[in-house]
């Protein structure tokens, strides 16, 4: 179960940014209004969170790639680092909207 988890981080963090901020900017509508400047900055600096997460997920998986390791774990390493880049623009992307405004 650890090898699929660390096959499939990226892509954990990337639907928990997703699920995050959409609850975000659900619960700011309800609240006051989904583009309240408090509510954009607690929906940036979850964003920020995830893509720190990614980016040591995509770290750690480069340095992993780099060593020499039995064929099935390398394998797992890539996924990881595919995972990981995929997640870290998919998250910047989304945050995007919020950044400029809408």
């Amino acid at each position: 179960m650890g090898r699929w988890i660390w096959m499939l981080g990226g892509l954990i963090v990337w639907t928990v940014h997703f699920m995050g901020v959409y609850a975000i900017a659900s619960l700011a509508d309800v609240v006051s209004r989904a583009d309240d400047p408090a509510w954009r900055m607690i929906g940036l600096a979850f964003s920020g969170a995830c893509v720190i997460a990614a980016l040591t997920i995509t770290a750690v998986a480069a340095r992993r790639v780099r060593r020499p390791a039995d064929a099935v774990a390398g394998f797992g390493d890539q996924l990881a680092l595919l995972g990981g880049g995929v997640a870290t623009v998919a998250v910047v992307w989304q945050a995007l909207p919020t950044v400029i405004g809408y």
